[in-house]
């Protein structure tokens, strides 16, 4: 029987089994102490708004040339950082069986899931771990999650994907791209400037799909799923799974203690802006601070496309924004490389990586 927390972080991390692994070989009925998380990162019931004061804006992008889309994306990219889109052009039924692809990876015998660990994968493109860094974390994430790795100018870059899911990974990695691009194009227009090849290396030069898995907690008030964070790319959509209420939360403002549900919508996707575009926008848009919280009686798939530049890029505010309004740039010019390490060398701690970089 696993009890102690090194003991939980060797089964769990050290021998690759994930929480999946935890959950499936105990009948836990309290929580584990390398998941219970500090009173200050549970998200209490005080700090949650109702969705009827604070609505997530849900956009129909069934037209994408009608000028009240573009002005809809704009003005919840600046505002809020996170919207839904739906009649977007992916059937419903395509989306269920992405979901059920994901299910079906995480439900492989736990000797196969391993053979994607981290560090040790059978495959360059897809590998596995758990939480967010577990090797810097002093508390854990209740989450595992395989990332997929798009290069299609690299042949057989998906030959040694899981082949429970990788038909369904590689047709929504390409049915995602021109949604990304319309709403690129939208927001980067609204920004008196145009994604040229260069501009497109450094919006979405690279592209990663993550499968998270959120396995049933035995006490979700003390466990986080995803803590704070705002994603570090240009832009991310995501599939939340039919039915799961209750899970995704974003800030609801910038400077308040506040946070809003994302609900799901059967068929719509969410968006929500990262720190590429709000340094690139020079707070014009605003990447959003969000966190997953977790279920007691049910697991939970979510579904992300992140889309943000690649390594060698240089982020800085737009020429043509700080032109338009004779302003100074709010941040220092980085390295995409060197932003992704700040991020990846420590836990979750909400917008400390763009704040670093502030002028």
């Amino acid at each position: 029987m696993t009890t102690t927390t090194n003991d939980v972080r060797e089964f769990v991390v050290s021998q690759r089994n994930g929480v999946k692994g935890l959950v499936d070989s105990q009948k836990l009925t309290t929580l584990s102490s390398p998941y219970i998380q500090p009173p200050q990162e549970r998200l209490s019931s005080d700090k949650i708004l109702s969705s009827s004061s604070s609505p997530v804006p849900v956009i129909d992008v069934s037209n994408w040339d009608d000028p009240r889309v573009a002005s809809e994306i704009c003005d919840a990219s600046a505002k809020l950082g996170l919207f839904q889109i739906v009649n977007h052009g992916i059937a419903p039924a395509e989306l269920t069986a992405l979901v059920a692809a994901a299910r079906g990876f995480f439900e492989l015998p736990v000797e196969e899931r391993r053979r994607y660990w981290r560090g040790s994968s059978v495959s360059e493109t897809a590998w596995l771990t758990t939480s967010f860094n577990p090797y810097k974390e002093s508390v854990l994430e209740w989450r595992d999650f395989i990332k997929f790795e798009f290069l299609p100018q690299r042949h057989g870059f998906a030959a040694t994907w899981p082949p429970v899911c990788k038909e369904q990974v590689t047709d929504h990695f390409k049915k995602m791209k021109p949604i990304a691009n319309k709403i690129l194009n939208i927001l980067i227009n609204n920004l008196n400037s145009t994604i040229n090849e260069s501009c497109e290396q450094t919006l979405m030069g690279t592209t990663r799909m993550n499968f998270n898995y959120y396995p049933e907690c035995p006490d979700p008030s003390l466990a986080v799923g995803a803590g704070r964070h705002s994603d570090i790319n240009t832009l991310t959509l995501l599939l939340q799974e039919d039915g799961v209420l209750s899970s995704l939360y974003a800030r609801a403002t910038e400077d308040g203690e506040k946070w809003i549900n994302v609900p799901p919508i059967q068929g719509a996707i969410v968006v929500n802006i990262g720190d590429v575009l709000q340094i690139m926008s020079n707070d014009r848009y605003r990447s959003v601070e969000h966190c997953v919280l977790v279920n007691k009686s049910c697991s939970r798939v979510s579904i992300p496309v992140f889309y943000g530049p690649v390594n060698d890029s240089v982020i800085e505010p737009l020429p043509e924004v700080l032109e338009e309004n004779n302003e100074m740039a709010k941040y220092k010019k980085v390295v995409y490389s060197d932003y992704l390490k700040g991020f990846f060398e420590r836990a979750h701690d909400g917008k400390t990586n763009i704040e670093s970089i502030k002028l």
